[in-house]
């Protein structure tokens, strides 16, 4: 049995209590603007969000199973809560106070994806099976998670695009990349006087290369080698060099093996593997 079929819930267990076990206080759940909550798990204010954070320790999400992929030993899952805010804020389909609730939801969850991105968070997915609403045919009837289950294990966003909202998640500890400029363990300084002149790199640009590259040279596609560490490397570039006035920006740099890296800056195809590279970024960042 695959990893996507055992994920596959079969009962219907409550939001508050998945929300729970995953390692958010729901003490918040039995109270309201009015006092305490007869019933907490279903409190309005919380019941139906979409997700939950619990300050410095976990994100919580809820997702649907259809939304679950699985390939080679890997399973993860691609959103845009983003973009589905804005569908949601714009639908015809919609009443006024739906696309409002919605695109709150959504916005809601896209923040805690970012948070969980950036603050390099632990995710734990409640799975959910049931009804799932199409925003684009009228008189659809609203989403309704009938079966749910909390995964066990773990994910990690493995990328967040800050300017479009896109996301992928995975199962397990997402993968660490690391660079040519990485900084080493610690080692004892040698006093040496050198005179050059040395272009400065931006640390969030080239983990944004290595971030879209996952794990893979974006020329010849064959995955970077593991470190002692863990690491997977592999070698930014930039398309444009610095000192031809290129620009430090993810739209110049790209993520290379050693081997492809030393033949685009010396190989006799040195300009061919240029004209490669920027057309591939071209088609990535419009």
């Amino acid at each position: 049995m695959t990893v996507t079929e055992n994920l596959k819930p079969r009962e219907n267990h409550r939001v508050m209590d998945l929300v729970a076990a995953a390692g958010v206080d729901v003490q918040p759940w039995g109270m309201s603007s009015r006092g305490p909550v007869k019933t907490p798990a279903s409190n309005p204010a919380y019941c139906y969000e979409w997700a939950f954070i619990e300050p410095g320790q976990v994100v919580v999400l809820n997702v649907w199973h259809p939304e679950i992929r699985e390939k080679d030993g890997e399973v993860w899952c691609k959103l845009n809560l983003r973009a589905w805010a804005e569908k949601g804020k714009h639908s015809e389909t919609l009443l006024p106070s739906e696309r409002s609730a919605i695109s709150k939801r959504a916005v809601r969850m896209d923040d805690a994806i970012a948070r969980a991105f950036g603050e390099g968070l632990p995710v734990r997915l409640i799975v959910g099976e049931g009804l799932q609403r199409d925003i684009s045919k009228p008189k659809s009837k609203a989403s309704r998670m009938t079966l749910r289950l909390l995964d066990p294990e773990p994910w990690s966003v493995q990328r967040y695009d800050q300017k479009t909202g896109e996301c992928r998640l995975i199962r397990g500890k997402a993968p660490r990349y690391v660079d040519q400029y990485t900084t080493p363990e610690p080692q004892a300084p040698v006093r040496r006087e050198v005179s050059s002149t040395v272009w400065e790199r931006d640390r969030k640009v080239r983990d944004a290369a290595l971030c879209r590259a996952m794990g893979r040279c974006e020329l010849c596609k064959q995955p970077g080698f593991r470190m002692v560490d863990g690491g997977i490397y592999l070698e930014t570039h930039h398309v444009i060099p610095l000192s031809e006035q290129g620009v430090d920006h993810e739209r110049n740099v790209v993520a290379l093996c050693p081997n492809d890296h030393r033949e685009a800056h010396y190989g006799e195809r040195r300009a061919e593997i240029r004209s490669r590279l920027l057309a591939m970024l071209a088609e990535m960042h419009g």
